[in-house]
């Protein structure tokens, strides 16, 4: 039995943290269900009663903590090395009670870099998954003082404390280098993308994220829209300019002005910046989607089996690198056909015709053309949309990704056999 601390910025019950944090859980539930000893360090976020059945202590700090009113630059000047002090007090402490043989950092943006530090530096294995690209960034703070505003009063004003807190940071010995020794990669492409830049070590390896087939499943869905019915087209997740849902208004406003938009509706669930969900509101009431797209909150992923059972689509169309999406996986599994960008590690389960359609990130025209495609190809719809959950029973099951996850920490406490299994798939 292995006894595995995870430290990550958010964990359940938290409305924050998205997909990144319902992996670490996941993992954190499967080792714990094969017999290891589990515990959390985590932040103080906490939105609803504890509910796991090992420890979870809350005594993170977030910094910056976006989430706050507090401007970031009274975050640094006021108590920021004090909050530093308690986190690496924090991790002494939960080291000393639970005993752990490892250390599994996940969710690590907003977490004090001397925290990680102080982890790498005990006497005590430390590994990293990635889900996100944190090596990229060793202190939040650098480039929040290196971004200066437009507004020229401000952008002096900030000109002059960001000399002054940059000064401070090198004065600290930051940003902090980590070695970030052994790790742990979502996907192919962020492995390579770290690795190229000499940030992670030599042992990484790649364990993609599973899909949980016992909630994440089709139920045996035998058919999608019948030929004369109406496509039910989703986006779930956050509503921000990155994830590219301006591209799919574009596209859809181009099918409505070609008399093109017939029988297709999208409904888009989450949320994000105020304003950019004002441009998309323009962007309806230019094309006349109204009737053709509905805005719906976020829900709890508990809600979102019974959201993929009522629709036929997910929409897939984001433009920045994308790890390795969740959601896209679950969609998957629940046998519906995604159409998307394979930006980051997207590629790695979407295959254009195979598993799914693709078109080029920003291509309005394209994704025009894939979803005038389904209304007038329903077979296709479900044809693809089994080989998609096909590719996820095979390849991104959660069990097998838990029993690997399990074989490379086993790996690092002194396993050569367990070790030896997990690089052979690496």
């Amino acid at each position: 039995m292995m006894r595995v601390l995870f430290i990550t910025a958010y964990y359940p019950p938290c409305d924050y943290g998205w997909g990144y944090m319902r992996i670490c859980e996941q993992v954190a539930d499967g080792l714990q269900a094969r017999g290891h000893a589990v515990a959390v360090l985590t932040s103080h976020y906490r939105h609803g009663a504890e509910f796991k059945p090992y420890p979870v202590s809350r005594t993170l700090p977030v910094d910056p903590d976006w989430h706050k009113r507090t401007p970031a630059a009274w975050q640094f000047f006021v108590g920021r090395r004090r909050r530093e002090q308690q986190a690496v007090a924090a991790l002494q402490e939960m080291v000393e009670t639970f005993q752990p043989d490892v250390l599994f950092v996940w969710h690590a943006h907003g977490l004090p870099r001397v925290l990680l530090q102080a982890a790498e530096n005990m006497s005590l294995p430390t590994a990293y998954y990635f889900a996100n690209y944190l090596p990229e960034m060793p202190d939040e703070y650098v480039p929040y003082w290196q971004s200066l505003p437009a507004n020229p009063l401000f952008r002096v004003l900030k000109g002059a404390l960001a000399r002054v807190a940059l000064w401070q940071l090198a004065r600290e010995g930051k940003p902090i280098r980590l070695q970030y020794a052994h790790t742990i990669s979502v996907s192919t492409y962020v492995r390579d993308r770290l690795r190229r830049q000499g940030l992670i070590g030599a042992d990484a390896v790649v364990i993609p994220n599973g899909v949980d087939r016992a909630v994440f499943h089709s139920n045996g869905r035998s058919s999608h829209s019948a030929p004369n019915q109406t496509i039910r087209a989703v986006i779930a997740g956050r509503v921000a300019p990155e994830k590219g849902i301006h591209t799919v208004l574009h596209a859809l406003g181009k099918l409505r002005q070609q008399n093109r938009l017939d029988r297709l509706h999208l409904t888009i669930i989450g949320d994000g910046p105020a304003d950019y969900r004002a441009m998309l509101d323009e962007l309806l009431q230019q094309y006349r989607l109204g009737e053709f797209v509905t805005f719906a909150p976020p829900v709890n992923v508990t809600e979102m089996p019974s959201v993929y059972a009522n629709h036929d689509v997910l929409l897939l169309p984001s433009e920045w690198d994308e790890p390795l999406s969740c959601t896209m996986l679950e969609a998957m599994a629940c046998g519906l056909l995604v159409i998307g960008t394979t930006t980051g590690g997207s590629g790695e389960a979407l295959f254009h015709e195979r598993t799914g359609l693709v078109f080029p990130p920003g291509d309005a025209e394209a994704l025009a053309e894939l979803l005038d495609r389904i209304q007038k190809e329903p077979t296709l719809v479900a044809r693809l949309a089994m080989a998609g959950e096909q590719e996820v029973i095979t390849r991104f099951d959660m069990t097998h990704s838990v029993a690997r996850i399990e074989a490379y920490l086993a790996g690092l406490l002194g396993l050569p056999e367990v070790e030896a299994h997990v690089t052979a798939e690496s």
